[in-house]
């Protein structure tokens, strides 16, 4: 690209200076960071961004404006008729031979700053080009290299155990293979037909690799993000974890197995009451990993970790069961989608909240978890028809994907349809 287009893309004119060509790259270097850009790749832009202002700031250091330049003009009158006067206003004290040289160098100048911005042009793509060779080349000669050690003990009659003197040799690089059937005469004389038949076969061997480890590179980027969602962590029962939501466990609160209830917050002391699975009780106060709970009539010290929240009644109509786990990040994907529409999200809610995207095109729903007022933009929206519903509340819970407390269900938008343009939405209470 010349250097027009690096002015261009910084946004400024071919006459700014070098505090503005400064300014415009630290302005676009805060939009384009890829920092800043989690869901879009503009590592590219952002090289493009810094190669252009360190060409910017070249061009402009090299051809300073010269404060002493004095405009070309005449000190002759025009004579050609008797009564004429002289048409220039401005004379210089330098002579037209001074002016003609000062023009002369500044021209001269002028050619060298190009040809320096052209070398040092030259110069940069020379060596992008040699690292992507270099690149390519190791890539290549590993895949070579890994051909040859599949295919080392390949033969007509197959794969055999069995090895030779020369299999015991260092591999040789991938650019000195040699498939030429032309072999020196005292080298498998006996075993002419066996040989070419060997070379083709190692040949075969060789091509069917490359093709193989191809495909199932290409088979990997495209299928392990989805896999890796799909054996995540959301589909595992979530386990205790000590000191989570201790809000709410004063209050309604159910045991998950046959728990034991103690007179003192230690498995040594009294032993009061074994309470059966799915017994309600009313939470009083928590210490540690103990819960101050009433059963019964009867008080006593539970470990919190088989104790459950809510009732037990409403965690079976739910489905919440069990421990509700640590809650998802804000922006975290809860199901599965991949598309290039795109959302930007103006949350100023209070509280935690679920954007679930339900479509009328029979795609598999997906939601968005959000925390309170905090922006986020959905790069990944599939294009199509949606219905919007908005769920708020307190204590998510990974098992049911909802939240337990406070539950609010609403449908914001009915019919929303995301193709390649943005959206914007705003969350307000």
């Amino acid at each position: 690209m010349s250097l027009i287009d690096d002015y261009q893309l910084l946004e400024i004119p071919t006459t700014a200076t070098e505090q503005e060509a400064k300014a415009a790259f630290k302005r676009l270097a805060r939009r384009y960071h890829p920092d800043k850009n989690p869901h879009t790749d503009t590592t590219a832009l952002f090289q493009r961004l810094q190669q252009a202002h360190e060409n910017v700031t070249s061009a402009i250091r090299q051809s300073a404006i010269v404060q002493d330049w004095k405009p070309f003009t005449f000190t002759k009158e025009n004579t050609q008729s008797s009564g004429a006067k002289n048409r220039y206003r401005h004379t210089s004290s330098a002579s037209d031979q001074d002016q003609e040289a000062f023009v002369k160098e500044r021209q001269r100048a002028y050619e060298e700053m190009k040809r320096n911005n052209a070398q040092h042009e030259k110069a940069r793509n020379d060596a992008i080009q040699a690292a992507r060779n270099s690149l390519n080349e190791k890539r290549v000669k590993a895949l070579y290299e890994e051909a040859y050690k599949a295919s080392r003990e390949f033969s007509s009659d197959g794969f055999h155990e069995e090895k030779t003197v020369d299999d015991s040799r260092d591999i040789p690089p991938y650019d000195s293979f040699d498939y030429d059937d032309a072999q020196p005469a005292e080298t498998h004389t006996q075993s002419r037909s066996r040989f070419l038949r060997n070379k083709a076969g190692k040949t075969l061997l060789q091509a069917s690799l490359c093709l193989s480890f191809f495909a199932a590179g290409m088979v990997t980027a495209q299928f392990w993000p989805s896999l890796i969602q799909r054996t995540g962590p959301q589909n595992e029962a979530a386990t205790y974890v000590s000191g989570l939501y201790p809000q709410f466990r004063v209050g309604n609160g159910h045991t998950l197995m046959e728990t034991s209830l103690y007179a003192e917050p230690t498995a040594s002391s009294n032993l009061l009451e074994v309470m059966p699975a799915q017994a309600d009780l009313q939470g009083v106060k928590l210490q540690g990993d103990w819960l101050t709970v009433r059963y019964q009539g009867i008080s006593g010290w539970v470990q919190a970790k088989d104790i459950g929240f809510g009732n037990h009644q409403q965690a079976q109509q739910t489905g919440c069961v069990g421990h509700p786990g640590i809650a998802p990040k804000h922006g975290e994907l809860l199901g599965e989608a991949q598309g290039k529409s795109r959302l930007r999200i103006l949350n100023q809610l209070p509280t935690h909240s679920i954007l679930r995207f339900e479509s009328y095109d029979g795609k598999a729903p997906f939601s968005i978890y959000l925390h309170p007022k905090r922006a986020y933009a959905a790069n990944y929206i599939p294009y199509g028809n949606y219905r919007m519903v908005l769920m708020t509340g307190s204590l998510y819970h990974q098992t049911c994907n909802q939240f337990v407390f406070n539950r609010t269900h609403k449908i914001i938008l009915d019919k929303a349809d995301f193709a390649s343009t943005e959206q914007t939405l705003s969350l307000t209470p």
